[in-house]
């Protein structure tokens, strides 16, 4: 019986001892789902719980771009990707890829890699710059969108991972055909011979016969809707979503319309030039800052003093205001603008493509109603530019055609063409934006909408100056001219540059400015972007290669983010690059600080040649007379680090990692130089860096710029 009950207790105790094994199990678990509970609420969610203390790395491997935006279906077409990758993005094996994916961002298939190798062959302009590129011919069967993204391969936490760039997309239109271009071209062919009709040779009747021109246009087959800008043109939109237009000022007569003087004339002819006068002025401007080179670039400043003078018709205009822009810009105490000019039929819709480079634009053109600005581009269907790019371009709306235009006269004989003409959708495709510009569109009607001017500021643009109504050629010169003095010369803000001023001849235009600009915009003169962390060229006029980059190959900028860079023409730049703006010294600043750091391709083989690329520092005072700061060619540089064709001295060796075109580059590495600025105090000087090249422009210098400072 003991034993029995002993074996009986033995078994209790083994029963109790399981129970309690299972016990503690369980215990054991709910503590296990408690410590995860606390730890997912302390640390946050996480796919990996090996890693929940790391966040997962960005999805976005940086920006990407595509050019063109636009295509055509069926029709070939070479578009250029660029990945720019963000900071501390590397992939694991040294590229990208272009895809092309769906709606919901799926891939559907693969268009190939994009290198940051320098080689122009896939697109790419500057080894190891962190600017990914590809080119890549691509023909799409239908119309619609083609969406594209870059994916890469990035090393995070000990863990690689596939990462997107953002979507960009393409839209194709279907394909343009010649009958569909050619309803425009009769129609509106037509339409210059019947408003003659309706003239019946009293150009005073325009009024009358442009009503009448309306009617009969909406009555024709293909034509949407017809509408009268003003006396001086009507706009054209067709069935086919195209649209063009016609100008009224080249029918024969000036009749009492607009005049070349600021008298009126009994003259049967209405002039071209009757129509739309405008400039447009390519200017890099210094903003306003204090006296560090740390400090943003002053919203109230214009960006550059770069401009542009954009005039088709001065070849048929007696009134022409580019003369007088230029002599006021080379009348102004700095001597740091920089003009460019597009005249007559060299006014192409091409040259209008960086527009977003300048500071002061004038369009010395025709306009029509605010929405459109001609060009002297005359319309040839067979050339390839319009196969390749202005049929999608029309049929996008960016571009249209304005037809019975006068472009040249010879004694009695006028030359009449149809002419492209740029539109709101044109301004918004440009790349990049405005540096803070003023446009003046010195044209008929300029600020009759707000198509142009809201498009403009939509982009970047400060200040837009136009006019109500038709506005003579005499009145519109000598507008354009008080704006670049006032600007340029007197150095007025943009609010100060505008005046309560109406044409003296009639139909009596009133000088504007469209509302939503800035009043306070002017042109400042204080070292602006020094270290140039705005991540961008604002502040410095520009000319040939000048660029901002975060790194070349290995090399980052020794303060911040960003350093400039000029060279000879690297990548598809073929002109040397320099870098200027005005500014004035101050009574308590004395010196002039400049970090720099030269690479070149001709070291080591063509030190002692004729093959000298240089490195200049030049002042330039207020009368225009210029002192070098400093001079260095290959040889000097050479002698200063002790290296000669067969050994490099001091100079560092730095390809394969960083490669331009055809050579083995060398580099500096970074210098400081400082020069005693006492003896300009008070007056306005221009700095000026140059990159240039002597002998050939095979083998490419640049150079890198940072932490540049007056104190």
């Amino acid at each position: 019986m003991k034993e029995f009950f002993m074996k009986n207790n033995n078994q209790n105790l083994k029963t109790f001892r399981k129970k309690l094994r299972i016990i503690k199990k369980f215990y054991a678990l709910i503590l296990c789902i408690l410590i995860a509970v606390i730890a997912m609420r302390f640390y946050g969610c996480s796919d990996d719980p090996t890693s929940s203390n790391n966040p997962p790395p960005s999805t976005n491997i940086g920006t990407l771009t595509v050019t063109p935006d636009i295509m055509t279906a069926n029709v070939s077409d070479t578009i250029i990707a660029r990945l720019k990758a963000g900071n501390g993005i590397y992939f694991t094996d040294s590229l990208a890829k272009l895809v092309k994916t769906d709606n919901n961002g799926n891939i559907i298939s693969e268009y190939g890699q994009l290198l940051d190798n320098g080689s122009l062959e896939n697109g790419d302009e500057i080894s190891r710059d962190n600017i990914y590129s590809g080119k890549f011919i691509v023909t799409e069967s239908a119309a619609g969108q083609l969406l594209l993204k870059a994916v890469g391969n990035v090393a995070a936490s000990g863990t690689t991972s596939t990462q997107n760039s953002n979507t960009v997309s393409i839209n194709i239109y279907s394909q343009l055909n010649s009958g569909e271009v050619g309803i425009i071209l009769s129609t509106q062919n037509n339409a210059a011979n019947q408003l003659q009709t309706f003239l019946a040779g009293n150009p005073n009747n325009i009024e009358a016969a442009s009503n009448q021109l309306k009617s009969w246009l909406e009555t024709q087959n293909g034509v949407q809707s017809a509408v009268k800008e003003g006396n001086t043109s009507i706009t054209i939109r067709y069935n086919n979503g195209l649209s063009g237009g016609l100008i009224f000022s080249v029918t024969e007569t000036r009749g009492g319309f607009e005049s070349d003087t600021l008298k009126r004339e009994s003259i049967r002819k209405i002039p071209a030039d009757r129509q739309t006068t405008g400039e447009n002025s390519n200017v890099r401007h210094d903003r306003f800052v204090t006296q560090s080179d740390n400090v943003l670039i002053d919203p109230n400043s214009i960006g550059n003093r770069n401009v542009l003078i954009y005039a088709p018709y001065e070849a048929v205009w007696v009134n022409n205001e580019r003369p007088l822009i230029k002599a006021r810009l080379e009348a102004s105490q700095c001597k740091d603008f920089s003009v460019t000019e597009y005249v007559n039929q060299n006014a192409t819709i091409g040259a209008l493509l960086n527009m977003t480079d300048y500071g002061l634009i004038f369009f010395s053109t025709h306009g029509s109603g605010g929405s459109a600005i001609l060009t002297g581009e005359i319309v040839d269907t067979n050339s390839s530019v319009y196969k390749d790019s202005y049929k999608a371009m029309l049929q996008a709306g960016r571009i249209s055609i304005f037809t019975n235009v006068k472009i040249n006269n010879a004694g009695t004989i006028d030359s009449k063409k149809d002419v492209y003409a740029i539109m709101r959708g044109f301004i918004l495709s440009l790349s990049g934006t405005f540096p803070n510009t003023v446009i003046m569109n010195n044209s008929c009607y300029s600020t009759m909408k707000d198509s142009l001017y809201s498009a403009f500021f939509s982009k970047g643009a400060k200040t837009y100056y136009g006019y109500d109504k038709v506005v003579n050629g005499a009145f519109a010169k000598t507008m354009a001219d008080s704006v670049a003095k006032r600007l340029a010369v007197t150095g007025l803000t943009t609010g100060q540059t505008y005046f309560n001023a109406s044409d003296p001849q009639s139909p009596n235009a009133a000088f504007q400015k469209a509302t939503g600009g800035n009043d306070n915009l002017k042109y400042n003169n204080s070292l602006l972007n020094g270290n140039f962390e705005e991540g961008s060229i604002i502040g410095w006029t520009k000319n040939g290669d000048g660029r901002v980059i975060t790194r070349l190959g290995f090399l980052n900028a020794p303060q911040g983010t960003y350093m400039g860079i000029i060279s000879t023409g690297l990548g598809y730049t073929t002109s040397s690059g320099s870098i200027s703006q005005c500014m004035t010294v101050e009574n308590n600043q004395s010196t002039l600080k400049i970090k720099w750091n030269f690479l070149s391709e001709e070291f080591l083989e063509y030190i002692n040649s004729q093959f000298q690329d240089y490195f200049k520092i030049i002042l330039k005072k207020q009368d225009g007379t210029e002192v070098t700061l400093y001079s260095k060619t290959i040889d000097e540089i050479a002698s200063m680090f002790g290296a000669t064709q067969q050994n490099p001295g001091q100079l560092i060796a730095v390809s394969p990692n960083i490669v331009f075109d055809v050579g083995g580059v060398y580099m500096t590495d970074w210098q400081t130089i400082s020069f005693d600025i006492t003896p300009y105090r008070g007056q306005l000087i221009v700095i000026r860096l140059v990159c240039g090249d002597v002998g050939d422009s095979i083998y490419d210098t640049a150079i890198l710029l940072d932490e540049i400072s007056v104190n």
